[in-house]
């Protein structure tokens, strides 16, 4: 009876400590591998969207989520992934040349990725990676 009580105890303390850890805390409600994946298409809307400013001229001084969309779909060609970064609260406003994208969770609640589209090659605040939790309304 000794050996299965610290075998009960053993994983109560196992499972307590991945409750409390904040990565996993974190990702409770949404599916990791798809948040991560998020990271790059993100990279991959900046380069079209650099491509776009390069080829077209400036970024609208407008620009909005939804025209960041529009402009977004004229170049990259998997509508599905466009289709699943758009199931997230996306805000994208203007700045200097380029533009600022904050892609939040799905309830709204915290910021996953904010990336500043002039670095093309890298999101800028990987939030979600970095186990930070900064409320979406920042």
């Amino acid at each position: 009876m000794g050996n299965k009580l610290r075998i009960f105890f053993f994983w109560s303390l196992i499972i307590f400590i991945l409750a409390a850890c904040p990565r996993f805390q974190y990702s409770h409600g949404f599916d990791p591998q798809e948040i991560a994946e998020l990271e790059e298409y993100l990279i991959d809307f900046s380069k079209k969207i650099e491509g776009h400013r390069l080829s077209i001229g400036p970024l609208p001084a407008d620009l909005n989520a939804d025209k960041f969309f529009s402009i977004l779909e004229q170049y990259y060609p998997d509508k599905e992934i466009i289709r699943k970064v758009k199931k997230y609260s996306v805000r994208v406003y203007p700045e200097s040349n380029s533009y600022v994208l904050t892609l939040c969770d799905q309830e709204s609640k915290f910021i996953l990725y904010k990336d500043l589209g002039r670095t093309i090659t890298f999101i800028d605040h990987p939030y979600w990676r970095e186990e930070k939790k900064v409320p979406c309304n920042e």
